[in-house]
């Protein structure tokens, strides 16, 4: 379909333009056997064709300057094969994507996406690199799409090379700024005809004056003549038309319709003349009544109506949970579809922020049907959303990158093109018996504390650092307690059990961890020192990760009133998650997403 056409504009000069319909001349390119290979309208948009009929390229025209010309230009992209499958699309600013052939020793076809601010090639490897784009950058790339198309983009122009059967024509896709486009001459007014043309119209001209002259000597003889006259006129009165006029409304009333004479003077009168002239329902009749059940007529649910009746509310789908061997599976299936595979990294060990990121997963689910699927319509969901258990295999976190829960990683394509973990998961407790306990760490090495620190304000505990075992044992004396002490292994061991025993005078059910057992101590006090770590709930054998004090916090009941409550924060962070999700389910937040 061509551009919308614009009314005359003022030209600079003082003239005026024609209107965009008449801007360039139509482009009918054909190939040697008079099939179509490239249509162009008089403002640029058509159609390419391969020799074999099918659609190659669909150019749409966005825009008209005041000179006329088209602005930009979208395309569609669709490759030789008997489905005729999109192979490349661009919007009319020339941002969109395009796949290539594959060549030998190619894994995968090499791909092409083209941003506002970069270009990200992917070669047949599997191996992105990205290049600039704009502000003065002159970057020069090129696809094979097939045998017939070549893309290339150059000095911020991208154009389509169409090559077949002796046919070529180039598509600038894109802005055109200001330019006229290529391979379209301008209309120059009426074109003279074709000699052949010529000819034909001055014989048929000839021929016309001679049968013109031979009628013009024609006589016809007085005795041929039709005397008759052409019709006759029926001479009734107006009296006996009028008379007839009752019968006539009568023999055109519709049979089942009530005459328009009927004479009434109340309402009971006008319904028996009104029932008269209809028939009753078969229902109501007495030999049929009893096949009209209420439950037939009315609008009581049945099985029947019940299988038959379509959901009022999109209720939020529950996320399938997968097997981590699946992923590999589903991975080849998404990428054969252009479907975006999102998965939801959730753990047994934390079963809180697990299931706050099902519920967000499943309000995802939700707005994106809402957005894509609600009308009749519309296509298949852009993205599938499935979620998998981190402690069913080991290797699946190192694999693919997952360092804390919940995790969210997004494929497209049968690559990984974003990798997250999902916030604002850390919610109030309901409760002063949910709040977590405070923690008491006692760590004399700086190079451990801040990485401490950090895990546990990340699993949502608060802390209070010690720097030595004498600030150790204050700390822990304080009235309130502490309801699980960290300490070192390090220390000396009068020094361990002096802070052991300050700990649990203020609160007997403290939970002990310890870590650095594995490194090399001094063999003095060993086995007062093997006697403590037997002591311990659980010993680590170096320092504990994130994901290691989750997992060990999670065994033990360290919420109890008794022990010691610290306050969580209500929130940890300013950003929607709901949002933040839902934005990488639809690709906006994927650019940089690793």
């Amino acid at each position: 379909q061509s551009g919308p056409q614009c009314p005359l504009s003022q030209a600079e000069g003082g003239g005026t333009m024609p209107s965009t319909a008449t801007r360039y001349d139509v482009l009918n390119l054909r190939f040697g056997d008079g099939r179509p290979a490239v249509l162009r309208h008089t403002d640029g948009s058509g159609f390419a064709y391969y020799s074999s009929g099918r659609k190659a390229v669909c150019l749409s025209a966005s825009g008209h300057d005041g000179q006329g010309r088209t602005r930009r230009f979208s395309a569609i992209i669709h490759d030789d094969t008997s489905r005729s499958s999109v192979v490349g699309v661009f919007d009319d600013w020339g941002i969109g994507y395009a796949d290539g052939m594959l060549s030998a020793g190619d894994s995968q076809p090499p791909k092409i996406l083209i941003a506002d601010k970069s270009i990200t090639v992917i070669d047949g490897a599997g191996k992105a690199s990205e290049v600039p784009r704009g502000q003065g950058r002159s970057t020069n790339v090129a696809l094979r799409i097939n045998r017939y198309l070549t893309l290339r983009h150059s000095a911020g122009r991208t154009t389509l090379d169409f090559q077949c059967e002796g046919v070529s024509h180039s598509f600038v896709v894109g802005e055109l700024h200001g330019e006229d486009v290529q391979g379209m001459s301008l209309n120059t007014g009426l074109k003279p005809l074709p000699e052949e043309s010529t000819r034909l119209i001055s014989e048929t001209t000839r021929k016309l004056d001679d049968v013109r002259e031979n009628l013009s000597t024609l006589k016809v003889d007085p005795s041929q003549r039709d005397t008759k006259p052409a019709f006759s006129v029926n001479t009734a009165s107006l009296k006996d038309v009028l008379e007839n006029l009752t019968s006539l409304q009568q023999s055109l009333s519709h049979p089942n319709l009530a005459p328009p004479d009927l004479q009434w003077g109340t309402e009971s009168k006008l319904k028996k003349l009104l029932s008269a002239a209809h028939p009753q329902c078969p229902g109501q009749l007495a030999p049929d009544r009893t096949k009209w059940s209420i439950a037939r007529v009315s609008g009581k649910c049945t099985e029947e109506r019940l299988a038959n009746a379509k959901p009022t509310v999109n209720a939020p789908k529950s996320i399938a949970q997968v097997s981590q061997l699946k992923i590999p599976e589903l991975l080849a299936e998404n990428a054969s579809s252009g479907t975006l595979l999102v998965v939801v990294c959730l753990a047994a060990y934390s079963q809180e922020q697990s299931n706050y990121a099902r519920l967000l997963a499943e309000k995802a689910h939700a707005e994106l049907w809402a957005r894509f699927c609600s009308k009749p319509d519309s296509g298949p969901l852009p993205a599938k959303l499935v979620a998998v258990e981190l402690t069913e295999i080991g290797g699946f976190a190192e694999k693919y990158g997952v360092k804390e829960i919940p995790y969210c990683l997004m494929f497209l394509g049968g690559q990984q093109v974003y990798s997250k973990r999902l916030r604002g998961i850390r919610m109030a407790p309901r409760a002063a018996a949910a709040a977590k306990p405070k923690v008491l760490l006692a760590e004399p090495n700086p190079a451990q504390q801040l990485k401490l620190e950090r895990a546990l304000r990340r699993n949502g505990y608060c802390s209070d650092l010690a720097l030595d075992a004498g600030q150790a044992v204050r700390l822990a004396s304080r009235p309130e307690g502490y309801g699980v002490l960290l300490i070192s292994s390090l220390l000396r061991a009068d020094q361990l059990r002096a802070t052991v025993a300050a700990a649990k005078r203020n609160q007997p059910g403290a939970v002990i961890l310890g870590f650095d057992a594995a490194a090399p101590v001094e063999e003095e006090a060993s086995e007062e020192r093997q006697r403590f770590l037997d002591e311990c709930a659980y010993v680590f054998p170096f320092a504990p990760s994130y994901t290691g004090l989750a997992a060990v916090l999670a065994r033990f009941d360290v919420t109890a009133v008794d022990k010691g409550l610290a306050c969580v924060p209500c929130n940890s962070h300013k950003k929607d998650p709901f949002a933040d999700f839902v934005d990488g389910a639809t690709g906006r937040s994927i650019v940089g997403g690793k």
